[in-house]
């Protein structure tokens, strides 16, 4: 028994390589079952018959395993042996029809009443079991309350933040909106980019970073209502408190809340200056191969 003790280990884990064990079923519990196996193998093991003890031992062991798996099914033999002959079919007629089967195909495949294939189904579906006490599935989903999808509320902040972002980009100047949008959206390369505005690939590289800055700068004033402080020269500076005055309607876009605290920031102002319209989307890049296209015969 000390000297083949791991043999019970490894029936455990022979059996378990073969089958997809439950999430409910304990390895430690079939270890024990196989260890209470070892010890009926021993007792009957007769050594005169000329094999092995290990050789011996290790086919029954799995033998226990399984029968200790059999009796904590819920299903039984006949159904599993169902299901797997159903899923079978339903592999083969996925692979023959090159889509999943219907549940008339799939009965007619296996020669069996619609009825009887929605019985087995359920007969299947009764096996699964789940802790009552867990609050998650091993996919993250509540089992109480399962995700079934996007949450109206969760659909709408979602849009929203879309629109925004999409007009941040329409408002970048100096043409880093067309260098964002066939970058991200085209899924141009930077080179090929650099090659149709007719700059160096760094340039393109410090336009992509710099839209990227004013993209955040954006959607913090906008979407979460907090001030990024605009980096860099004072070039850099004005270019952002331009653009955020542009995209959001006011002056002072990026200092608002400092001049939130001031005291005349408490009287209103006399009116409200009116946003220099965003350009208009652009349907179709040009570039040159589509430019030439373009041009009269």
């Amino acid at each position: 028994m000390t000297e083949h003790l791991p043999l019970a280990a490894f029936a455990v884990n022979a059996v378990a390589s073969r089958i997809s064990l439950p999430s409910h079923v304990s390895r430690e519990d079939l270890l024990s079952c196989a260890h209470v196996a070892l010890v009926e193998v021993a007792r009957r093991f007769d050594p005169t018959a000329g094999a092995s003890f290990a050789t011996y031992a290790l086919a029954r062991l799995q033998g226990a395993v399984l029968d200790e798996l059999r009796s904590g099914d819920w299903a039984s033999r006949s159904v599993r042996a169902a299901a797997r002959r159903t899923d079978a079919a339903a592999d083969a007629l996925t692979i023959s029809l090159g889509r999943p089967p219907t549940r008339e195909e799939l009965a007619d495949r296996l020669g069996v009443p619609r009825s009887e294939l929605d019985h087995l189904q359920v007969d299947v579906h009764r096996a699964v079991m789940v802790s009552i006490d867990a609050e998650s599935g091993p996919d993250g989903t509540s089992l109480d309350l399962p995700d079934t999808g996007e949450s109206p509320e969760r659909a709408l902040l979602r849009g929203e933040r879309a629109r925004h972002l999409h007009e941040a980009i329409r408002a970048l100047p100096d043409r880093l909106d067309e260098v964002i949008e066939r970058n991200f959206f085209g899924d141009e390369s930077l080179t090929d980019i650099a090659e149709d505005l007719g700059v160096t690939l760094s340039r393109v590289s410090q336009m992509r970073a710099r839209a990227l800055t004013l993209l955040h700068a954006a959607m913090g004033e906008i979407w979460e209502g907090t001030p990024v402080p605009a980096a860099g020269g004072v070039r850099a500076r004005n270019q952002q408190r331009s653009y955020l005055e542009r995209l959001t309607g006011r002056p002072g876009a990026a200092t608002a809340p400092a001049a939130a605290t001031s005291p005349a920031a408490a009287t209103p102002p006399a009116a409200v200056p009116t946003a220099p319209p965003l350009p208009r989307q652009r349907a179709r890049w040009l570039t040159p191969e589509n430019e030439a296209s373009r041009r009269p015969a």
